[in-house]
This record gives C-alpha cells, sequence and structure tokens, in this order.
C-alpha cells in the first residue's frame, strides 16, 4: 500500500470514527477416539468426558477473547497516532483523546485543520476533496502521492525509520498469509474427508436396512412366544449383527478420519503459536507499542476445540 493511501486511510478513520490453561494441558485430557465402539453405555461415558473437556476448552477460549479484547481497546487510535506520527504529522494524546470522545462534525473539523497544518491543504480544499467524484478522488490521491513522494526524495532520510517498519510489516504479513494458507488447506482437506464419511454413511444405511428388512418381515409372521412381547432371540440376534456389521465399519473410518485429523493439528502446533505472535507483533508495529491481542496459543485451542465438536459426535446417529 502506497505511504499516500496509508495515510489517507487513517484521516478518513479519523473522519468516521474508530470502529473496531495452557493448551498441552488439553490435549493430555483428550479421549482417545478408540475407545469409540457399539457399546451404548460405553459410548455414554465416553461422550460424558468428551463434553466436560469441550466445555472447559471453550471457557479457556472464551477467556483468552475476552483478554484480547480488553488488549485491542483502543487500538486504532494508537495505529492512527503512531502512522501520523511517522509521516511527520503532529498529533498530541490530547488530540487523540479529544478524536475520541468528539461529534461527528467535531471530528470532521479536526480532520480538516490536520490535514491544513501537515499536508498545507486549506479546508475549503480539504471539503472539496471530500465531496469528488471517484474518479477525482483517486487523480486528488495520486497528486498527493506525487507531493509525498517529491519531499521524500529532497529529504531521504525523514521517512526511513516508517519505511523500514513498513518492510518488517510487509514480510510478517507474508509469513501470516502463508501459514493461514497451510492452515486452511488442513482444514479443508479434513473437511473433504468428513463430506466423503457422510456419503459412505448414506450408503451403509441403505445396506442397514437391506439387512434389517427380511428379519422384521419374518418377526411379522411369526407368533409371539410369550404373551405381552414379540421376543425371538434367533431374529434379536441376526439384527444385532446387522447392527455390529454397520456401526463397526462406520465408527472404524470415523476413528481413521478424527485420528489423522488430531495429528495434522500437532503437527502444526508450531504454526498456530507462530500466527499468534504474527498478529502481535504486526499489531505492535501498527501501533508502536508493545501490544500482545492474542494470548499465544489460542489458535491452536480454538482447532482442538473444531476436533472436540466432531469427537463428541456418534458416527452412526
Amino acid at each position: 500500500m502506497k505511504t499516500s493511501t496509508i495515510l489517507i486511510f487513517f484521516i478518513f478513520l479519523f473522519l468516521n470514527g474508530f470502529s473496531q490453561h495452557a493448551p498441552d494441558a488439553f490435549l493430555g485430557r483428550i479421549p482417545d477416539v478408540g475407545r469409540l465402539g457399539c457399546d451404548q453405555e460405553r459410548n455414554a461415558e465416553f461422550f460424558k468426558e468428551v463434553n466436560q473437556v469441550k466445555e472447559d476448552l471453550q471457557l479457556e477460549i472464551s477467556r483468552r477473547k475476552q483478554e484480547a479484547k480488553q488488549a485491542n481497546k483502543n487500538f486504532d487510535e494508537q495505529a492512527a497516532r503512531n502512522m501520523m506520527k511517522q509521516q511527520g504529522m503532529s498529533v498530541s494524546d490530547a488530540d487523540i483523546h479529544k478524536m475520541k470522545t468528539a461529534s461527528k462534525e467535531e471530528k470532521k473539523a479536526m480532520a480538516m485543520a490536520m490535514m491544513q497544518q501537515n499536508m498545507n491543504m486549506s479546508v475549503e480544499e480539504a471539503q472539496k476533496a471530500s465531496k469528488m467524484s471517484d474518479a477525482g478522488k483517486k487523480a486528488w490521491a495520486e497528486g498527493m502521492s506525487t507531493e509525498m513522494m517529491a519531499d521524500a526524495q529532497a529529504n531521504p532520510d525523514k521517512n526511513k525509520a516508517a519505511q523500514k517498519n513498513n518492510m518488517n510489516m510487509a514480510e510478517m504479513a507474508q509469513e501470516q498469509s502463508s501459514l493461514a494458507g497451510k492452515i486452511q488447506a488442513s482444514q479443508h482437506k479434513f473437511e473433504e474427508q468428513l463430506a466423503k464419511f457422510q456419503e459412505i454413511k448414506a450408503a451403509k444405511q441403505k445396506e442397514y436396512q437391506a439387512c434389517l428388512a427380511p428379519i422384521a418381515k419374518e418377526r411379522a409372521s411369526r407368533p409371539n412366544q410369550n404373551l405381552g412381547t414379540d421376543s425371538h432371540p434367533d431374529l434379536d440376534a441376526r439384527e444385532k449383527a446387522c447392527y455390529l456389521a454397520y456401526c463397526s465399519f462406520l465408527t472404524t473410518e470415523y476413528q481413521t478420519i478424527l485420528s489423522r485429523r488430531l495429528s495434522a493439528i500437532m503437527a502444526m502446533t508450531e504454526d498456530y503459536y507462530r500466527m499468534d505472535e504474527l498478529t502481535n507483533k504486526l499489531a505492535a508495529s501498527t501501533s508502536g507499542a508493545k501490544k500482545e491481542i492474542n494470548e499465544p496459543g489460542l489458535m491452536y485451542l480454538e482447532e482442538l476445540n473444531g476436533y472436540m465438536i466432531h469427537l463428541g459426535h456418534s458416527p452412526v446417529d
């Protein structure tokens, strides 16, 4: 992004107002997916453990997000102040505070005054620029860019620190984008496997119903052995065999998918931590102050939470 574009972006922020338990411990508590089976009582105990870990995990994620929200409070104004100072615009803490609490009209007037003071632009010119068509705004921005480039050439050392910081930010943003692509590719692969599993499940459900159909027909044709019941041990055993064939196949498939997903998450642990670190470093570079937006490990916890949601589902339901 050109320097002039960045500067104009932050000026318009002023005009419009500002928007905006250790992870490894949870990993050790996750029930082994190999315990998932076809015994309903055992599964009930398994899902109870899963839900408890999931609940604690979600509480931890909520805590971290709340702290991140608090840490992020007033971040936009710090970033804007730092960017303006880097561009040589004089802005005091009092100015920032006043802009934060001012009305929309007061913010507009202050921004116009700053543009006049720091960019040799009259209030009338600033007002005229704000009412331009898209083509006019583009031409105006290009003109401002030309002036700022000329100033940079005449004073090569003036913005050296800002240029170095922008370069570091670009490198970090590029690394962040690369890691995000890697993480999204892993998530997409998991989603594809789940979609394929649903197709297999639909086919197996038809097979299961086909297995049960002749048993139900035979059961209907037999007289009750005991008054008040339709119990037939041989037919019950055949129904159970149909269910076990159906359940065992799907459970094995589901276990394989979830095992691979958990292995993938664990293999990318450093990537998740690095994403949090880059988020914090980019925030610090933008605001000009040491600022930690995310407590390291938040993304990792969110990935584990996504895994836990699937672990808490029965593959045959």
